[in-house]
């Protein structure tokens, strides 16, 4: 046996190890099937009474170890998301269960990527923001928990973000949609 054939022999028996010599049609390609669309889904720590159109959102940071426990509800980087309807009024409850670092939430606008630090936080409904919500040591601690009301009284796509430096820019942040047509919910 030559070097070549050699080399074809291992090149050959390595490429078939790594799979059965049919791969997968790209999820785009004709006869695909396409991946169901996401549906709204109503979790345990979202409660709506649609009568007094309010809706009331327990919102974890460092639910889980996800992302260096810089997560809500163990999300992060985008995944998931909550829509809420248009006029309604919104009680986001923060509990921090991160063992070391504090965290903060509010509505901002949806961004592809967010800065290490805000230089301000203005938070797109009135009340839509927790206390000192760019400071590590004053914002809400490890076993505290701080509530925010507000009415989202414009329908639009936008996100809950810990404004904490850092924090935002390594994923720290959910979608949230303001629903025009009344839907309520969240993808999990």
């Amino acid at each position: 046996m030559t070097r070549t054939s050699a080399l074809m022999t291992v090149v050959l028996l390595g490429l078939t190890a790594c799979g059965n010599g049919d791969p997968e049609p790209p999820a785009d390609a004709p006869g695909t099937p396409a991946a169901a669309p996401a549906e709204l889904g109503m979790p345990g720590w979202m409660d709506v009474d649609h009568d007094a159109e309010t809706v009331s959102i327990h919102l974890t940071a460092g639910e889980t170890s996800a992302n260096n426990y810089w997560n809500f509800n163990g999300l992060y980087g985008g995944d998931g998301g909550i829509t809420v309807p248009e006029g309604y009024e919104v009680t986001i409850v923060l509990t921090n269960e991160d063992p070391a670092m504090g965290h903060s939430v509010g509505v901002g606008e949806r961004q592809a990527s967010y800065p290490n630090q805000f230089s301000e936080v203005v938070p797109v409904f009135d009340g839509a923001v927790t206390s000192n919500p760019r400071s590590m040591t004053e914002s809400t601690l490890p076993g505290e928990e701080e509530s925010i009301t507000f009415v989202a009284n414009q329908a639009g796509d936008f996100a809950l973000i810990c404004y904490v430096t850092g924090h935002a820019a390594t994923g720290m942040w959910l979608p949230f949609t303001v629903s025009a047509d009344g839907e309520v919910g969240a993808l999990m």
